[in-house]
């Protein structure tokens, strides 16, 4: 995109409103059977801040908190808030309603947009509350079968979507926010593991959206879809799915929540592009004949990240892109939520199997420990220095930084290394990092090992309290259809003795049906850490 079209001082309403790609593309979303263009989009977005400055007298240096999943009311009411200076505050659909007062409370949120499926009572909150239904922008089909199959759970509030009509309020210009002013609050579990709420500027959005020419693999205009289902209190999903769509005009097929049937016939019948996810959701869209036997050549780009990415995992997705007639493949990236989201990824341009990325423009990495700059090959604490850095954690003076150089770096709690050509290679979350008798033991060097088992579908390992170890390793395993249980433990068993050093072979492995994952179907490690079975 064209850099230079690009002002700093942009708010993400003025850069997606501006079209720096000069792009044609009518459509911006495409919502279960109904189909919305840009011109469309805009005058909802539009309508939507006049309504909510007149209703609510919002303005700029205000907060509201949006609780929804992927959905044409969220990224209007997203942009609408964004139009009037305000900051958004974006949580999980699944937050419970004690911890989603928590959230409004923490930061000063005057108004709550919540959907109809939400579990909670408008009454138990201290700030008016918008209920959108999730059915409102679907197609007649579609629509009906949400309204028989989904019941509203959300109790009260004032309907959303009164705000959506003409009142004849006055027309809101756009405002522009100063540097150091949040735009955007996104929960994170911060470097070292503790919640967090992490405060981001609009230029760090429309600066990472204006990189995409450094990634993708093909021209801007051969790109005109993105299939959309990382949720938008998540950066990637926020960022580089439902921004970049708007800043590049490509259509946002939107998806509410992954069901890999539904997806996989709505990746190939809306002729996606691009897609984005995590390991389990690509996992079960190999799992799809919609997916795997379907007329794939519409796809250019696959990014995934979140969890450790087993090499297994890219072979087989790339051998399907190629039965289906796509030229794509997968690609791995890197970024936390403390650098809006990816900051190193793969791509056609520059790529090493295995590792985690190379930076983009303006990036820089180092392997420290112990204060050192470590060379090439060696393990340690992965450094960034980024021009895509948070303002900072909300109420919290302490962040993790440090200037060196003249450069601020931020100290990502993430072990990995460097290879002679720059790549990452990662190793370890610090804060998942177990310890068996002082040792450190990687779970992702673990579960690398146990994925290459033959009927192991998915794993995880975690530390298990141990009296003279401090810490052991407990593995759950979910094996594959059909898969012999007690044949697949001694299987198990023998790779890690062959692979592991001895501190990092499990000494409980725990068969489980199912491992459960979270929203964005990364497996829920925390979950599994405090069991105590």
């Amino acid at each position: 995109m064209k850099y230079e079209k690009l002002l700093p001082e942009f708010s993400m309403y003025e850069a997606a409103k501006a079209n720096i790609a000069d792009r044609k593309v009518q459509t911006a979303v495409s919502f279960y059977g109904k189909r919305y263009t840009f011109d469309e989009i805009f005058a909802l977005i539009d309508r939507l801040a006049d309504n909510l400055a007149e209703e609510y007298g919002l303005k700029q240096g205000d907060t509201v908190t949006l609780c929804a999943p992927n959905s044409p009311q969220a990224l209007i009411a997203f942009y609408a808030a964004n139009k009037l200076g305000v900051a958004v505050n974006l949580v999980h659909p699944y937050i419970p309603p004690e911890k989603l007062s928590e959230s409004i409370d923490r930061t000063d949120s005057k108004l709550l947009f919540v959907y109809d499926l939400y579990k909670g009572d408008a009454s138990a909150f201290s700030v008016p509350v918008l209920v959108s239904g999730c059915g409102y922008f679907m197609g007649a089909a579609a629509k009906l079968y949400y309204k028989l199959t989904n019941k509203r759970t959300m109790r009260g509030g004032i309907p959303f979507e009164k705000y959506l009509k003409d009142r004849g309020a006055a027309e809101s210009r756009p405002v522009r926010f100063a540097w150091d002013e949040p735009a955007v609050y996104l929960a994170s579990g911060g470097t070292t593991g503790e919640p967090k709420i992490i405060a981001h500027n609009n230029f760090v959005f429309n600066n990472l959206c204006a990189k995409a020419e450094e990634f993708l693999s093909e021209p801007l205009e051969n790109y005109t879809a993105l299939y959309n289902v990382l949720p938008i209190f998540h950066g990637f999903g926020l960022c580089i799915n439902m921004h970049m769509c708007m800043m590049m005009r490509a259509t946002n097929i939107m998806c509410i929540k992954f069901d890999a049937k539904r997806s996989a016939k709505q990746i190939v019948g809306e002729r996606a592009n691009i897609l984005t996810g995590v390991p389990t959701m690509f996992l079960k869209l190999l799992g799809e004949k919609n997916f795997t036997e379907g007329d794939l050549s519409a796809l250019k780009d696959v990014y995934v990240g979140g969890d450790s990415v087993p090499d297994s995992l890219v072979r087989d997705f790339d051998a399907a892109l190629e039965k289906g007639g796509s030229r794509a493949k997968m690609y791995i990236g890197y970024g936390l939520t403390e650098t809006v989201t990816v900051c190193l990824v793969n791509t056609i341009r520059r790529h090493c199997p295995s590792s985690i990325g190379y930076p983009l423009s303006a990036t820089q990495v180092r392997i420290v420990k112990d204060g050192k700059i470590l060379s090439a090959g060696e393990v340690g604490e992965i450094w960034l220095h980024t021009d895509q850095f948070m303002l900072g954690y909300l109420g919290e003076e302490s962040v993790p930084f440090e200037t060196v150089d003249g450069l601020k770096w931020l100290k990502t709690g993430d072990y990995g290394w460097l290879n002679e050509d720059g790549f990452l290679f990662f190793k370890q979350r610090i804060k998942n990092m177990i310890k068996v008798s002082g040792v450190p033991v990687y779970p992702s060097e673990i579960e690398a090992a146990v994925q290459s088992v033959a009927g192991v579908k998915k794993s995880c390992a975690v530390g298990m309290d141990d009296p003279v170890r401090g810490q052991v390793v407990k593995l759950y395993v979910e094996p594959a259809e059909g898969a012999d249980g007690a044949a697949l433990i001694g299987q198990i068993e023998r790779a890690c003795r062959e692979k592991l050093i001895a501190y990092a072979v499990p000494k409980k492995i725990v068969l489980r049906e199912k491992l459960p994952v979270n929203l964005i179907g990364k497996i829920d490690r925390k979950k599994l850490e405090e069991e105590k079975d």
